[in-house]
């Protein structure tokens, strides 16, 4: 068993702060990584560069156009390790992160991505206990294997694997075989565009992964923490953004998968619509933990969703354009 290169990604703008308590768990690992790289997307100032330059062993490259997905696809194209794994700026690592992420590619050769268990860095405010009542980040103590030939059950019931495509995981800490995802293209850079598009792009990945061929493997061992939004409206925002991004993703989905998978994934988008109208019913008897504003809100930008993708792909053509077009005039 050949213990694959590795590689550690932090995709950030702004959050010098954060980001170098990322960077500590980074730099303490009990298997040193091959490399360390900090993507500052579309930055506003010097503050990101200035923190990453107090830290020796850490690489610097600014991305200027703005989008998570155009920052992870400018890692994809700075990085040559086996693996690159991606932690938030807002997130902390355990020390055994690295070398956890490393053997389960070691030791499974087919898996394309590997998504870890993260739990609450603190629960200090309304808003970070309302998001941990909500499900949280974390998928539980039990490791989960996905295939394209999966079949998995919950509560009895056959479920669809989309369904357990976008629940193993999250961006906040996942891992990649690089080649892997190269050969699919990279991340879509018309999801996770901020306030237009704010989410989508760690579960279409996955997704691309598994229709793709390649397993996708959820590992409790690999732990870290994040640290959950403090306001409650801005937890709110999360939340319902979220929501969007899923729905506007599974819309993309049921034109871009293969085959019969198309039938799965439109009826898993027309459940994620009418999920949000049973909780505000459970709601009602006290059955959920959000408020109804909230569950309201959910619904809502739920709908937005099914709009946001064409409008994405616009502004990120739109974003492509004009950096391409400012590259040119800074070389002349």
């Amino acid at each position: 068993m050949s213990a694959p290169s590795i590689a550690a990604v932090i995709c950030t703008r702004n959050r010098p702060h954060q980001l170098t308590r990322a960077l500590a768990s980074l730099l303490a690992q009990s298997r040193p990584l091959d490399e360390i790289l900090v993507v500052d997307n579309g930055p506003a100032d010097a503050s990101t560069r200035q923190a990453v330059a107090a830290l020796p062993g850490v690489r610097y490259c600014a991305e200027p156009v703005l989008g998570l997905n155009f920052a992870r696809n400018r890692a994809l194209r700075e990085l040559r390790t086996d693996v690159i794994a991606f932690l938030d700026d807002d997130a902390v690592a355990d020390r055994r992160w690295a070398e956890r992420f490393a053997d389960t590619f070691a030791r499974h050769p087919q898996v394309g991505i590997c998504t870890g268990r993260v739990e609450p860095l603190a629960l200090d405010t309304d808003a970070q206990r309302l998001f941990e009542a909500n499900g949280g980040f974390s998928r539980g103590q039990d490791p989960i294997h996905l295939s394209v030939h999966a079949r998995r059950r919950l509560r009895g019931w056959p479920t669809p694997l989309i369904a357990w495509a976008v629940s193993v995981g999250n961006g906040a800490s996942f891992a990649l075989r690089r080649e892997a995802a190269q050969s699919i293209g990279g991340f879509d850079e018309a999801l996770d565009l901020g306030r237009v598009l704010p989410g989508g792009g760690d579960l279409d990945l996955f997704w691309r992964m598994l229709c793709a061929g390649y397993e996708l493997w959820y590992a409790p061992q690999v732990l870290a923490w994040h640290e959950h939004r403090r306001e409650l409206a801005e937890m709110s925002a999360q939340l319902a953004g979220h929501q969007q991004a899923l729905v506007a993703f599974l819309c993309k989905s049921t034109v871009t998968s293969p085959g019969w998978s198309r039938l799965a994934v439109a009826g898993f988008l027309g459940w994620r619509l009418v999920k949000p109208a049973t909780r505000l019913a459970r709601r009602l008897v006290a059955h959920d933990p959000l408020p109804a504003g909230i569950l309201w809100r959910i619904w809502g930008q739920s709908w937005a969703g099914l709009v946001s993708y064409p409008a994405g792909r616009y502004i990120a053509g739109q974003r492509r354009r004009r950096g391409a077009a400012a590259a040119q005039e800074a070389g002349t």
